[in-house]
């Protein structure tokens, strides 16, 4: 009987994650979403077009498509020039001209799934539109997944204390059994609060989690980030988690330990406020078993022409990533 791993978060984190698992003949593999994006092109596509976020969903597409050729590059392509277009990315135009010929968003993520022979299920955690508000410790708030994610002087080095939807949005009810039938749950890597805890104050997730027989991992990031993790250490990361999820309900936290070498790289990071997260994590972690591994990827990720928001370059690499959790689902 094939196993069901499901992989929750958004953006890039959830990429690398699924495109080591795919293609296991063993897995049944569904990717669970976050709908609160609101900068760059979803910005316009909510704004324009009245349409939720799809840049998340078509990362998670790209990544699990058996279409490697032609087709997927033009997914990812982002135009970096032309009124109104640049920084868009093809992929996310394509869905959102098919969400109107097919009636229906939801349709859209299906019919392009089709299209690109996508091994696994692709899931929005809510079809509600929503807004993710941050309360930090000094009391301010900050209301929009973008405004959270690039930060304001303000409230750069300050912690995030809450995140909620506003309004309040319900799981959806894919997502939710793909959940609670889940024999192993991935939350990161990714912006700790814009793409990991952004699905688990979605009213109903932490009530599946808790239903859910699966084995739950947290996949350690491997920088922090100004605005959502400032000076985080591994153990920050895991108190901030746990606070959305069921009490003791984190079974495995996978560490990098390979140390980066690019000092030129780690300088760029420290002057925009980030650095490597340290491991200071006891082998158990309440009731989670803690496992280190090598699992840096050797390939440089390169910033798209177009492309107005800063990503990470230091990565998870997939294939090591998803050696150690296939371990962790026989286990």
């Amino acid at each position: 009987m094939k196993k069901n791993v499901v992989v929750v978060g958004g953006g890039t984190g959830s990429f690398t994650v699924l495109r080591g698992l795919k293609g296991r003949e063993d897995m049944e593999i569904s990717a669970i979403v976050t709908m609160a994006d609101d900068g760059g092109s979803n910005k316009v596509l909510r704004d324009q077009f009245g349409l939720l976020p799809t840049s998340g969903i078509r990362q998670c597409i790209v990544a699990l498509a058996s279409e490697e050729g032609l087709l997927r590059d033009l997914f990812n392509y982002r135009y970096h020039k032309g009124t109104g277009i640049a920084g868009m990315t093809f992929g996310n135009l394509f869905m959102a001209a098919l969400s109107d010929i097919a009636g229906s968003q939801k349709k859209s993520i299906e019919e392009t799934c089709q299209l690109l022979g996508v091994r696994g299920r692709i899931l929005p955690v809510s079809y509600e539109a929503v807004s993710l508000l941050a309360e930090y410790e000094d009391g301010r708030e900050v209301l929009g997944e973008h405004y959270i994610d690039v930060s304001n002087k303000r409230v750069a080095k300050k912690r995030i204390v809450k995140l909620r939807t506003v309004p309040e949005s319900r799981i959806d009810k894919s997502a939710r059994a793909a959940i609670i039938s889940a024999d192993l749950i991935v939350f990161g890597p990714g912006d700790l609060y814009t793409n990991t805890v952004a699905n688990l104050v979605v009213k109903g997730m932490k009530s599946a989690l808790k239903k859910s027989q699966g084995k739950l991992v947290f996949v350690m990031n491997l920088m922090t980030k100004l605005g959502e993790s400032y000076d985080y250490r591994a153990s920050d990361f895991l108190v901030d988690f746990e606070k959305y999820i069921p009490k003791d309900r984190l079974d495995l936290v996978i560490v990098n330990k390979e140390k980066m070498q690019d000092q030129g790289l780690l300088e760029k990071y420290r002057r925009e406020g980030s650095i490597p997260v340290e491991d200071d994590l006891p082998p158990i972690w309440g009731k989670a078993r803690v496992v280190r591994a090598n699992l840096l990827s050797s390939a440089r990720a390169e910033k798209q022409a177009g492309d107005e928001l800063e990503r990470s370059i230091f990565r998870h690499d997939s294939d090591k990533l998803a050696r150690v959790l296939i371990q962790s689902l026989y286990a």
